[in-house]
This record gives structure tokens, C-alpha cells and sequence, in this order.
């Protein structure tokens, strides 16, 4: 069986775990509707990956960030069970889970709602990184960082999943490598070396196929 360089696999979730896009429409939909904004979801859904306040400044919309993250978060908590999980991926992560390689979550959903998602899965997570005040969120290297130092696991032995130019960039400025899942939500970037088109092909990277 090969042997993988990687000891620690760090997750994007919304797009590469939890196909969640549904559950983010609905969500804006409730947004447009108590807040009267005409900002279309597909302006919104263009930025996620990025936290919830600089989405709003991008749009625009800074003024009104708190009270529009409230009634989102509210309105996506409600229906976030029925969101489901990519095919094949509850699998892979319970194969990576009872192997040596360590693994853990880096997203810009709260922890509320990650939580909720993640307790779905039959595996284990050695971090789980929501946003905290603490931490800049990406497309800025902090949490992946973060993650590194807890963990006691080197950057050249570190990859990150994910499916976000953001996401591509915080594991640039983080000196790791970065994966790109093709199912995901976002555009691959020229230079993404590790291109994934099923969730098994994270057994590959790893070398746990």
C-alpha cells in the first residue's frame, strides 16, 4: 500500500463535505424577505467561504451585516438536516477517520450549525475550526495555522480540501497543499495540483485506497 506524505487532512465543509446550497437559498430568501434586499442569491453564493461580514461588505451591505446574519443563520438552521452529504463522502471520511492520517474541519459556518452537520458522521475530527474573533478568516491563512499548531503537524505534511478561490489562496499563504474537489461549488484555480472528481480519490491522496 503506498504511503502518504500528508499526516494531517483539513476540511473545507459547505461544498466539499455537506452539498448545502439549497439550504443557503432558502436561507437568503428569508433575508430578502425581512430585510427587502433585491441582492440576488447568486451574488451571495459567489463569495461564500469567506466570513459572513466580509461577504456583506462586498455586497455592499456592511451597514446592515448583523441583523442579516441573524435572520440567516436562523433561517438556515432550521432546515440544515435536511441537507445531505456528498455520495460516497460519509465513507471516505470513516476510512480516514480509523486511519493514522489526523483530520479536521475549517469553515465559515458557525459553530452552531457546523455541529449540527458534523454529528451526522460516524467519524471523528481531531479540530473543528468555526469562526472566532481570535482568528482572520480565509481567505487568510490563520485558522489552517492554527490547526497546524495544535495538532503539532508540519506544513509540508498538511493538506487542505476545498472547493473556493479562497480556499485555494489560505492554503497558499499557509504554505500548504491545497486539494480541489471538481463537485464542489467553486472554479479550480490554473495552478491546483490536486484535482479531485470523487470523494474516493481522497483515499488516493492519502494513500489509503
Amino acid at each position: 500500500m503506498p504511503t502518504s506524505r500528508f499526516d494531517l487532512i483539513l476540511f473545507d465543509l459547505d461544498g466539499v463535505i455537506l452539498d448545502s446550497r439549497s439550504n443557503m437559498e432558502r436561507a437568503w430568501r428569508a433575508v430578502q424577505n425581512e430585510h427587502e434586499l433585491t441582492t440576488p442569491f447568486e451574488a451571495y453564493f459567489a463569495e461564500i467561504g469567506r466570513p459572513f461580514a466580509d461577504i456583506m461588505a462586498r455586497l455592499g451591505l456592511a451597514d446592515r451585516a448583523a441583523a442579516i446574519e441573524t435572520t440567516f443563520r436562523r433561517s438556515s438552521t432550521e432546515t440544515i438536516s435536511q441537507t445531505e452529504f456528498y455520495d460516497g463522502m460519509a465513507d471516505v471520511l470513516s476510512r480516514i477517520s480509523g486511519s493514522s492520517v489526523k483530520a479536521g474541519i475549517v469553515t465559515s459556518k458557525d459553530e452552531i450549525r457546523a455541529r449540527l452537520v458534523l454529528e451526522r458522521l460516524d467519524c471523528h475530527f481531531d479540530i473543528v475550526l468555526t469562526p472566532r474573533a481570535d482568528l482572520r478568516g480565509k481567505p487568510a491563512p490563520d485558522a489552517l495555522l492554527y490547526a497546524m499548531a495544535l495538532l503539532h503537524t508540519d506544513p509540508v505534511h498538511t493538506v487542505f480540501v476545498g472547493d473556493m478561490k479562497s480556499d485555494h489562496e489560505a492554503a497558499k499563504r499557509a504554505g500548504i497543499a491545497y486539494a480541489h474537489v471538481d463537485w464542489g461549488y467553486g472554479d479550480p484555480v490554473d495552478d491546483d495540483r490536486h484535482r479531485l472528481s470523487e470523494p474516493q480519490m481522497l483515499l488516493t491522496l492519502l494513500g489509503l485506497d
